[in-house]
């Protein structure tokens, strides 16, 4: 019996002493990879300094007013979120996209991020850009609670607003029973992945091109990955300093997208789903509702990134606000004056 506890127990810490050096090994060759990539892959527009010694990456194409202002999600940069778009846009107006801190090629900042600190950068970098407003907002997932957050504390910047599957301030309470246990478990879990280094490895097998490889490498820095967990672990916080600004947007003209397609995760069941699919059209219909120019589009066939799944959907949107834009001159909306007076 004691042969076999020693046989046991011998196995045991070779097996843990392998995946030890496995993993040193991972976190070696990541590290190996984030220096390569970062030689190898510049920015592909400006570099504008927000505060000394500290500068966002803003990329603009196109010429025409008003100016297209493109909002990321969370863990996502301006280039991820909408490579698939913005030439498109461009083709119809001046288009913008941009890096908030910490993300894509701008600069890190320490704490957690908040969406008065990210309204606070872009209006600093587009008052320092010289890409004159008013500004048409384009925000994707988490981008659209902030450039709602924009348009309330900036609103004679903001000549309209468009939502792409927009997070909403109170999703996480309404949404909780579409959330399985173990997702959070995952979520709290990335920065030891990162420490690792499976997180580069797990996008290194996901490269197909160039531009996939400067996504896998620029969302997977450490200050990326650091913000993105610091970013899950206070969303809360987030929503509710949103939530607190939150007022009508009077007459400021507003689309918002909804995906039809939710991806249904394991342990959940189809009726919960379908359930919190509709208290998602339900939150983007409130949103609507606040503006009097309000309309909402359901994005048949498409998940959550509509701008890859269809964006032809997303492209005519922005069309049509460009020409209501236009056929109108946009004048300063008094953003918390109830709708419909």
């Amino acid at each position: 019996m004691k042969s076999l506890v020693r046989v046991m127990f011998t196995l045991f810490k070779w097996g843990a002493a392998c995946v030890v050096l496995a993993l040193t090994g991972t976190a070696v060759y990541a590290r190996i990879l984030h220096r390569r990539d970062d030689a190898r892959w510049k920015a592909p527009g400006r570099m504008v300094e927000v505060a000394p010694g500290r500068s966002m990456h803003l990329y603009c194409t196109g010429s025409g007013t008003p100016t297209v202002i493109l909002e990321a999600g969370a863990g996502d940069f301006g280039l991820s979120s909408w490579h698939s778009v913005q030439p498109q846009f461009s083709a119809l107006s001046r288009t913008c996209s941009y890096d908030r801190a910490s993300t894509g090629w701008s600069d890190p900042v320490p704490g957690r991020p908040t969406p008065t600190a990210a309204i606070t950068d872009l209006h600093t970098l587009l008052a320092r850009s010289g890409e004159p407003g008013p500004y048409l907002f384009v925000g994707h997932s988490l981008g659209g609670p902030i450039i709602r957050h924009y348009a309330v504390h900036y609103p004679t910047e903001v000549a309209g607003l468009i939502l792409v599957d927009g997070s909403h301030e109170d999703q996480m309470d309404r949404m909780k029973a579409g959330v399985p246990p173990w997702a959070f478990l995952v979520l709290r879990s990335l920065p030891a992945l990162h420490f690792v280094g499976i997180d580069r490895l797990v996008a290194k097998a996901r490269i197909t091109d160039t531009l996939s490889a400067i996504i896998a490498a620029r969302t997977t820095t450490d200050a990326a990955m650091a913000n993105t967990s610091e970013l899950i672990n206070s969303l809360s916080a987030f929503n509710a300093e949103v939530k607190r600004d939150v007022k009508p947007f009077g007459a400021l003209p507003l689309i918002a997208l909804t995906a039809d397609v939710v991806p249904r995760a394991p342990g959940i069941t189809q009726a919960v789903a379908d359930s919190m699919h509709g208290e998602w059209v339900a939150m983007h219909q409130e949103i609507v509702a606040r503006s009097t120019r309000g309309r909402w589009i359901l994005a048949e066939h498409s998940g959550h990134y509509i701008q890859r799944d269809r964006p032809e959907l997303v492209i005519q949107s922005v069309r049509e606000m460009l020409d209501t834009l236009r056929s109108a001159p946009p004048t300063p909306v008094a953003v918390g004056a109830k709708a419909g007076k």
